[in-house]
This record gives structure tokens, C-alpha cells and sequence, in this order.
């Protein structure tokens, strides 16, 4: 599978192994995005152009690959600061997740964002780096992989 070397080096996960279940419930406005074979995290943070600009690119991405990407946008940031900005990223495939206390960040040991994983429907770490180097030909690579199992 496809791995981002320094962000291999930088984070807690490991391609073809499982990612750490996510505890935190706190979906804005309680839309989950719909299930699809592949999800892309996103970790992020609102005041940040390379946030901005990566969340962007992996939407557009996804729309490209429709209903085999979803998207959860996951902020350590208060609703009252990102909330409202966040909204206008909700649509059927991409969701906002509130880690107000850290742990998400802290299980995925997240320390530079925009961090980004993908993950299959087992659970299985696809890929994981930097979200801004995310391109069409990852995602071709990721899709191409399933169709080879």
C-alpha cells in the first residue's frame, strides 16, 4: 500500500494494520458521513491554510471517486470556534468529528496537520501523510489495490 515515509515516521500507524478505534461521538450536527469502501481522515484545524486548502483538494477528490470515499474532518477545536465554519463541509459524504479532549489526535499520535489516513471497511490503514500531497493518482492506486484482493 502507499505511505508517506516522514509521516510513517511521525505517526502511530502503520499501513495494513488497524487504526484506533475512534470514541469520540460528537458528529456536528449529528450527520455521520454515509458509509462507502474507503474513508479518508482528515485532522485539522480551522485557522490553518493548509487545512484549508488540503480539505478542499480531498473533497474534490472525493467527488471525483464517488461513494468509494468518504471524508471525517476531525478538529480538536471548539464548536463555537470551528463549528460554523465546518458546516458548509457536511454533505453526504463527509462529516465533522469534535475531539475536545485529544484522544483522537493522542491514539492516532497525530502531531502536524493536515494529517490525513485512509482506511478500507476492515479497519486496515490504506495510506497516511500529509492530506496537502494527496492526489488523483493516490487515489487510483488505492481503489486499483482492492480490485487485485
Amino acid at each position: 500500500m502507499l505511505c508517506s515515509t516522514t509521516a510513517a515516521l511521525a505517526q502511530n500507524i502503520i499501513i495494513g494494520d488497524k487504526i484506533p478505534k475512534i470514541r469520540s461521538h460528537a458528529w456536528l450536527m449529528d450527520a455521520e458521513p454515509d458509509s462507502a469502501p474507503y474513508t479518508c481522515i482528515i485532522f485539522y484545524h480551522s485557522e490553518s491554510s493548509l487545512c484549508n486548502a488540503a480539505l478542499r483538494g480531498v473533497k474534490q477528490l472525493c467527488r471525483e471517486y464517488k461513494g468509494q470515499f468518504n471524508i471525517v474532518i476531525i478538529t480538536k477545536e471548539d464548536y463555537s470556534v470551528a463549528g460554523v465554519s465546518l458546516t458548509s463541509a457536511l454533505d453526504n459524504y463527509s462529516g465533522v468529528l469534535f475531539d475536545n479532549e485529544g484522544r483522537i489526535f493522542r491514539d492516532f499520535g497525530v502531531k502536524f496537520v493536515p494529517f490525513c489516513v485512509i482506511y478500507n471497511s476492515h479497519r486496515e490503514a490504506v495510506w497516511c501523510g500529509n492530506a496537502a500531497t494527496l492526489n488523483i493518482n493516490i487515489f487510483r492506486n488505492i481503489v486499483t489495490e482492492k480490485d487485485k484482493i
